[in-house]
């Protein structure tokens, strides 16, 4: 599957954080596979274009992340 998520421009404040957040747009891919009976794998892929912003004022600059879980069954 293929997520977009927009998010308009707006004002942050909190506490001594005070600043202007966006706008920002984002791009997810998820895709599942059975590898088995009773194994499957999921690969997502959050921010696959790597618009790098902030989603609050004071924390960490969020860019690409992959990430790949995989999970069984009886």
């Amino acid at each position: 599957s293929v997520k977009y998520r927009h998010v308009d421009q707006f004002d942050w404040k909190d506490g001594v954080w005070i600043g202007t957040i966006g706008p920002y747009d984002l791009i997810d891919i998820h895709y599942n596979f059975q590898i088995s009976k009773h194994v499957e794998m999921n690969i997502t892929g959050l921010n696959v274009f790597d618009d790098r912003h902030k989603e609050m004022i004071g924390g960490a600059v969020m860019g690409r992340q992959i990430i790949l879980r995989m999970s069984t069954s009886l």
